[in-house]
């Protein structure tokens, strides 16, 4: 008997240390199963808040961004920082709805949480908007595409440039060539240049029927780029430059894809020609086609004109009708060249009307005139607007929408994106549940910190950040 309290001591001893290692085995399982529950509750909320992307924004433009005014006049990080709360303390118990778990082990609970940053799509003169629409042209073709694409547009802008039309100030030689006649009255009905360069004013209703022309206006005092616009923490992770020449060339691809234009008018309701609003920023759509049409016939006339006065087979037959002019109204000698050459630049306006006649009809003009492509005869003077017509052949060169790309890839860029933006919001505020849509009010990144205290006592603090961008 006196070796039986041996055993229960020792038992005792060793029932303690046993007992002890439960303890902190299981006072550290509560304490890691509370952390793994945070950062589960943390996870599945910002994912609810990035589940609450705009729609209708990714049905028309494949464009990620939560709306933070969820379709209200309200809105801001404010607005973020309610839904998420919402969503963490739905997430702490996971008891809600069931009619047998009342509570869980670990019993967490919210205590604090805030958003620390957001990024707006407008931030960085809208370049998060930017990129994002870079990533949707990129989702839209393969790599061999792209490259093509790329490759195309370098192409088309380089021969462009090369050409160097818009450096050809045709107005100061026909004011060059006036000044030379001072005096003369060249200007009579049988002169064929009588009267062309008068037509300038109104130039939609020289060269076409202005009938079937969009007369709609825009509001451009209430869109992005007119108003003051709220500001996040700018663009995040860059890893590629959004204004690099590659990565223009697609952004351009996603205007020229998503947006609109003379030619492409698919009824929308807020502005018929979208793309050519970006290009000149003006309220009307008839504004913004006409200055287009102008930008085309300055580059056209320049073409024509440089072509014109090295051809010596068009020379020929505009000497000699000069030759009857000098004899009819008295035309010095040392006068008749200028008049001469007066009357070809009025013969390569007149070829550049043509020209712009076949590209708003489809049809494609080279880059350079040529005497093959030379469409407008010299007795056509007499009524460019009756004279100058499609071919009703595709042809071959630029056609309308390349020199769209071309303009759009000279302009400047943060006017390109800014107008872009407005076409987004001009359309998305006629759809349903987006009546004040804002662009600047769209968040592509999150930064949100919470608080959470469970059963055990313990506080866990924990941060999040988050985006739309598969790279961040």
């Amino acid at each position: 008997m006196k070796y039986r309290g041996t055993i229960t001591v020792f038992l005792s001893l060793i029932l303690t240390l046993i007992l002890s290692l439960i303890m902190a085995v299981l006072e550290s399982a509560i304490y890691h199963g509370e952390r793994m529950k945070t950062e589960m509750i943390m996870d599945m909320g910002m994912d609810s808040i990035f589940a609450e992307y705009n729609r209708m924004l990714l049905s028309r433009y494949d464009l990620y961004f939560i709306d933070t005014s969820y379709g209200t006049s309200d809105s801001g990080m404010d607005r973020i920082s309610a839904h998420l709360k919402d969503y963490l303390e739905e997430n702490c118990d996971t008891s809600k709805g069931s009619f047998i778990l009342k509570g869980d082990f670990f019993d967490m609970s919210l205590k604090d949480e805030e958003i620390r940053d957001v990024s707006y799509a407008s931030d960085s003169t809208g370049r998060v908007f930017k990129r994002q629409a870079i990533e949707a042209v990129k989702d839209m073709y393969g790599l061999s595409a792209l490259n093509d694409l790329v490759e195309k547009a370098k192409k088309d802008t380089g021969d462009y440039k090369s050409a160097d039309y818009e450096n050809e100030d045709m107005d100061a030689k026909q004011a060059e060539l006036e000044e030379k006649l001072a005096g003369i009255d060249y200007r009579i009905p049988q002169n064929p240049a009588a009267g062309v360069f008068d037509e300038k004013p109104g130039i939609l209703d020289f060269i076409m029927d202005t009938s079937g022309v969009s007369v709609k206006h825009i509001a451009v005092s209430e869109l992005a780029s007119h108003r003051q616009l709220n500001t996040g923490s700018g663009i995040k992770a860059v890893k590629e430059d959004p204004d690099s020449m590659k990565n223009e060339i697609l952004f351009d691809e996603y205007i020229m894809n998503r947006c609109t234009d003379y030619l492409s008018d698919e009824g929308h309701e807020a502005a018929s020609y979208e793309t050519e609003y970006i290009l000149q920023g003006k309220n009307t759509d008839m504004a913004n086609f006409r200055q287009v049409v102008e930008k085309l016939l300055a580059v056209r006339y320049a073409a024509c004109a440089v072509y014109i006065m090295n051809c010596k087979e068009k020379r020929e037959p505009v000497e000699a009708v000069v030759e009857v002019i000098a004899g009819f109204i008295g035309v010095p000698p040392d006068a008749s060249k200028a008049l001469a050459d007066l009357i070809l630049l009025a013969w390569a306006y007149g070829e550049c009307v043509n020209d712009v006649v076949r590209l708003l009809a489809g049809e494609r003009v080279p880059l350079k005139k040529t005497d093959e492509d030379w469409k407008m005869p010299l007795y056509g003077l007499i009524s460019i607007k009756a004279n100058a017509k499609p071919t009703g052949q595709k042809g071959t060169g630029f056609s309308y929408d390349d020199y769209l790309r071309v303009f759009l890839l000279l302009m400047n860029k943060n006017d390109k994106v800014m107008r872009m933006m407005d076409v987004v919001e001009m359309n998305l505020r006629l759809t349903e549940g987006n009546r004040t849509f804002r662009i600047d009010d769209c968040a592509e990144y999150v930064d949100a910190y919470a608080v959470f205290r469970g059963r055990g006592g313990y506080e866990f603090g924990i941060r999040r950040q988050q985006s739309y961008l598969p790279d961040y």
